[in-house]
């Protein structure tokens, strides 16, 4: 505690752009020791089994990668579908909610009820999420890319979150309009 007061005291009074750092550490019995690669005596806390904390964690969100298929070709629009979602909760604990969001949009909102564990079919999702499937762009020729995110919660306040992206095939949406004179 000493060594923090005078570090922070001494940081006070250096001129600004000059940064002191000292590091302290404490080990199991409570004395303060410098943390110095250098000092022979240093020694990183050991857990004991009587201490033993037990956080709860939830389990990683299962889905496998996104896909992104053109439903009509010549209409410009793609979906985003994922073949099932599934996410666990940690012992005692119950999901809250699943959400699934593209591009910071929340597309879907999945929620339970005392329930440990949420299964989604793809089949739960119909066609997929539907998104602008966009103009060839560069030498690979595909469309837009679009990130997503699941996120889920537990009753115990832990959450887990999947990220990724998918990018679209290109299409564009083709218009005839009719050749009117007036």
């Amino acid at each position: 505690m000493l060594y923090k007061r005078l570090a922070i005291l001494l940081g006070i009074c250096f001129l600004p752009g000059l940064l002191l750092i000292a590091m302290v550490t404490q080990n199991t019995r409570g004395s303060v020791l410098p943390a110095s690669a250098t000092d022979a005596n240093f020694r990183l806390p050991q857990p004991d089994d009587s201490n033993e904390v037990n956080a709860p964690a939830i389990t990683a969100i299962n889905s496998p990668s996104a896909t992104c298929s053109n439903l009509t070709p010549g209409t410009g629009v793609c979906a985003i579908s994922w073949q099932y979602l599934s996410v666990t909760a940690a012992s005692s604990s119950y999901i809250i909610s699943m959400t699934v969001a593209i591009d910071n949009q929340i597309r879907a909102y999945h929620s339970g009820f005392f329930q440990t564990s949420m299964y989604i079919p793809g089949d739960m999702m119909g066609d997929g999420f539907q998104v602008v499937c966009g103009y060839p762009q560069g030498s690979t020729g595909f469309g837009n890319s679009y990130s997503y995110a699941i996120r889920a919660r537990e009753t115990a306040g832990p959450s887990a979150a999947n990220f990724g992206s998918v990018t679209c095939p290109a299409d564009i949406a083709k218009i005839y309009l009719p050749a009117v004179l007036k």
